[in-house]
């Protein structure tokens, strides 16, 4: 430094301030928005698990499916069904439901444990021992697998003598 420069005030003076304009500004508040918009939706807790009741009746028969709306990976998922038949049940019941759908679950099992499975390529039909009194409920214990990033569509219904009697149809949305 030479004797005749004159002492900078900061050691910043000589560093150049970047140009701001005004839509650099409003991209910036709007990110920021954007972030908390996300923070406060994961605080209040939409960003978890929702779930949907599905009803269908037919063939004397009255499906209710509680299962999981929205649901992110890692998580514990519900899916109960309930199915009554005024009048009870006098044979087994044969419950098919769209394999494929639960392709996105780690299952610790069915409650009750179907006393028959089997399968095709699309679906997977299980034979349950007629409960007593006119409602059947079935549980599937499950949650999320952690590597699973989209959601699927599937149904279920009871199955008699080849044919569908009723059918449930549900979605399931995955978000991060």
């Amino acid at each position: 430094m030479r004797t005749s420069d004159p002492i900078p005030d900061s050691v910043l003076d000589d560093v150049r301030s970047s140009a701001r304009t005004p839509a650099v500004a409003w991209i910036r508040r709007g990110a920021v928005a954007l972030l908390g918009m996300i923070v406060l939706a994961g605080l209040t807790g939409l960003l978890g698990v929702y779930s949907m009741t599905a009803h269908a009746s037919g063939g004397g028969y009255q499906l209710d499916l509680e299962y999981p709306r929205i649901a992110r990976p890692g998580l514990n998922i519900p899916w109960n069904l309930t199915v009554r038949r005024p009048g009870g049940f006098t044979e087994p019941v044969v419950i098919a439901v769209e394999s494929d759908y639960f392709d996105m679950f780690e299952s610790q099992g069915w409650t009750p444990e179907p006393s028959a499975e089997t399968s095709d390529a699309d679906r997977t039909y299980m034979t349950l021992d007629p409960p007593p009194g006119d409602t059947l409920t079935l549980g599937f214990d499950a949650y999320v697998q952690p590597s699973s990033q989209t959601g699927a569509s599937g149904s279920v219904s009871v199955y008699e003598d080849g044919i569908d009697v009723v059918t449930a149809h549900f979605t399931t949305w995955l978000v991060p």
